[in-house]
């Protein structure tokens, strides 16, 4: 019998692994000849752990381990820690690792692989299918890894992560969760090819791969309710994953183009989904936080609690809250009760845990600015929220005056406050405007007189974004936006503001109207014809028209990436909108390349905008001299551009494309996925052209390639189709099929 005290329980163990469990903790991944084995559990398997080896796997429970695995020679392991010393043992080796630190039994795991390894710095080595011909493919992520791991330990000293491995692999089902010490990667969000990807490519793998890093100082701060932490770790992990981006860039308009991105993407979802973390009581109800990014409101309500207890204070607890928590199995620090409180200057006079209404009330609230006149005028400032959100919220804000430049005013919107009444000095002159700065997750909303004098403010400062801000002036357009379609908002309003952009060519600002045009292109195939889409289709031409000048459709080397970014954005979206001259200077380009395309080559993200907007405006004589020389050069790959032929004819869509492709080699894989492939793009493209679409229903069995049964081919004219009549015939194919075969009622259902 044991006596009341402190002991240490020491386990070893002994296990022959076996794929008996592999749902839980074993996964074999082939690529080519080379196999990797992943033996560590899902998160979001309950008992996991426990099919490895006997355990209490409870994430707040911590203890050291002492691995070594035997294994055949031609395997390298990797595990948590470094690897100690190697014994051969006949034909296999044992491994030995040094001992773990204190860590949760779901931060243990062990790989073993036949992959080539790359030494990025003397603790970081990434693992990948990485031969010389495919070196250079993986040389940026090499280099973002280095730089962000090492601005990271300088954010994080005070916790010492003796190794990285980050381990490449194709289609891994624990991509999203990494291991003390060991990181994985799908492959393919590692590689960038300068020569073959846009520029904007770079900041996707940078992102993608930042938060895993990150997430390493946060991975083991497990507690008794780590599953409803896991969103403040997980949002943790991407803030500082996207600082470090832009560091590793030197280039600060990287992370106001996330904080863009993440606000505009989240306020969206958050107006028909609850974004708010999951509250977690067992862990069978763990996958409930896999099911939704809602890490993404977190990351911007996090950024606010920032600016509303200064940078400074926010960092010193961040830097407590990880070096007292990582190694603990005791709950000593509570994030959101921090010592000190909101900065005295937003006048709140309450504590920073009252911060946490933001992820407990639903949606968001919107923030409303007025001035007005009462004997003498006012200004006010108030907030409205959804009547689902049950409960109202802290609010901190900041206030620009934009004309005399006075000093922010900073005020707090409390539970008890709805509204703040702040008396005029000079009504002539002030011009106030809500100041996001990096936070603010809310709507801004002005009185009609207060938007109309931003909006010529605006135009009359458009570049100078010394007093407004681009993420200012991309909320403005995105807030206006949303309140238009949610008719708080004057839809004339709206364009008042939306012709800001005829005289901005920086891509953050335009951010949210390049997600406008995407919005609103669900409705281009259905509306061509009616006088308010014409209207419309106008209004987004003349829009585009001086940036289109002004940045033309040649890049330069030497250019910024953000105006390379917005040139693509605006040629593709004014060619869609059929502009004369976009799709003129497509053609002249796709010409000048088929003529001598050594002399004019094109760049491979140009490539689908040239072919396709190029045969859009094509003669006939052009497009049946360039499908013959793509036959004559077995170019199948560029085929499927020539449905984009606006003028094009049943005549040649059937007879000079699809009888002509049958006949030249129907059994060369090559020929039938490049046929499956123009099959799909003539439905695609002329499923709602009457004489086309009435020749392909009456040949569909001759045309369609044997590859594909009926039954697909009509379910993809069924995702194409805009007519309730074409529709009705696609129907009575569909039954006379069912018919043809003698399907039974029973079969069918």
């Amino acid at each position: 019998m044991l006596l009341p005290g402190l002991y240490t329980f020491k386990i070893e163990f002994y296990r022959l692994l076996i794929e008996k469990h592999e749902e839980s903790f074993f996964e074999k991944v082939y690529k080519g000849n080379t196999v990797t084995l992943l033996i560590a559990p899902h998160i979001q398997e309950r008992n996991g752990m426990r099919q490895l080896f006997p355990c209490w796997d409870k994430p707040q429970l911590k203890a050291t381990f002492n691995i070594s695995i035997k294994h055949p020679r031609y395997y390298s392991t990797l595990s948590n820690m470094p690897i100690k010393f190697l014994i051969p043992v006949r034909d296999s080796f044992r491994t030995y690792f040094y001992n773990t630190p204190p860590i949760s039994t779901f931060q243990v795991g062990v790989v073993m692989t036949e992959y080539q390894s790359i030494r990025i710095n003397e603790n970081v080595t990434l693992w990948c299918e990485c031969s010389k011909e495919r070196y250079l493919e993986f040389k940026f992520a090499q280099r973002i890894i280095n730089n962000i791991t090492l601005h990271l330990k300088s954010e994080f000293g005070g916790i010492n992560i003796p190794k990285m491995d980050h381990i490449a692999i194709p289609k891994i089902r624990q991509d999203g969760i990494s291991k003390w010490g060991l990181i994985f990667h799908t492959e393919a969000n590692l590689i960038y090819d300068e020569t073959l990807d846009p520029v904007m490519r770079k900041m996707e793998v940078a992102r993608l791969i930042a938060p895993k890093i990150a997430y390493q100082w946060f991975s083991n701060l497990l507690s008794s309710d780590w599953w409803s932490n896991f969103w403040l770790h997980d949002a943790l992990a991407t803030m500082f994953g996207e600082e470090a981006v832009a560091k590793s860039f030197n280039n600060s308009e990287i992370l106001d183009l996330f904080i863009i991105q993440n606000q505009y993407e989240s306020l969206h979802l958050d107006s028909h989904f609850n974004m708010n973390p999951v509250e977690m009581t067992t862990l069978s109800d763990i996958n409930s936080i896999f099911s939704f990014p809602r890490y993404m409101k977190v990351i911007i309500v996090l950024r606010m609690f920032r600016s509303a207890i200064t940078d400074e204070v926010f960092r010193n607890n961040i830097n407590i809250y990880v070096n007292r928590q990582t190694f603990s199995s005791i709950i000593s620090y509570n994030f959101w009760s921090m010592k000190d409180e909101l900065d005295e200057r937003y006048n709140c006079n309450l504590p920073s845990n009252e911060f946490l209404t933001w992820i407990q009330y639903k949606h968001y609230p919107v923030v409303m600015w007025e001035q007005y006149k009462h004997r003498e005028i006012t200004k006010t400032i108030s907030q409205s929220y959804n009547k689902t959100n049950y409960g109202e919220w802290l609010i901190p804000i900041t206030l620009r005056e934009l004309k005399l430049l006075f000093e922010d005013l900073k005020t707090c919107l409390k539970p008890n406050v709805n509204s703040i009444v702040y008396p005029t000095t000079s009504p002539l002159n002030e011009l106030w405007m809500v100041n996001f700065q990096q936070a603010g997750y809310y709507r801004g909303k002005y009185d009609s007189r207060t938007l109309g004098d931003i909006v010529k403010y605006l135009n009359n400062t458009a570049g100078d974004y010394n007093i407004i801000s681009v993420i200012n002036r991309a909320k403005f357009i995105d807030d206006a936006f949303h309140l238009m379609i949610n008719r708080q908002l004057d839809v004339s309003a709206f364009w008042n503001i939306a012709k800001l952009l005829s005289q901005e060519t920086n891509f953050i600002v335009w951010y949210p109207m390049i997600k406008v045009f995407e919005y609103m292109s669900i409705i281009i195939p259905l509306s061509r014809e009616e006088i308010k889409f014409i209207d419309i289709m106008e209004k987004f031409r003349k829009l585009l028209e001086k940036p289109l000048k002004t940045l033309g459709y040649e890049e330069h080397l030497m250019e910024n990436d953000f105006a390379k970014c917005l040139r693509q954005e605006i040629v593709k979206w004014a060619c869609i909108l059929q502009d004369y001259q976009c799709e003129q200077s497509a053609l002249r380009k796709l010409l000048q390349h088929f003529e001598n395309p050594e002399i004019n080559p094109l760049l491979p993200w140009w490539k689908h905008w040239t072919y396709c907007n190029g045969f859009v405006t094509a003669y006939s004589f052009t497009w049946l001299h360039i499908k013959d020389a793509l036959f004559k050069g077995r170019n199948h790959t560029l085929l499927p551009f020539l449905t984009c032929f606006r003028y094009a004819s049943s005549n040649m869509t059937s007879s000079l494309l699809l009888e002509r492709f049958q006949e030249e080699g129907q059994q060369n894989i090559t020929n039938i996925r490049s046929y499956i492939n123009i099959f799909h793009s003539v439905i695609m493209k002329y499923s709602n052209t009457h004489d086309i679409l009435e020749m392909i229903f009456k040949k569909l069995e001759i045309m369609k390639p044997e590859q594909i049964n009926l039954l697909t081919a009509l379910v993809d004219i069924i995702n194409h189709v805009y007519s309730s009549k074409y529709l009705m015939k696609v129907n009575k194919i569909n039954s006379n099929f069912l018919y043809t075969y003698e399907f039974s009622p029973s079969q069918v259902s």
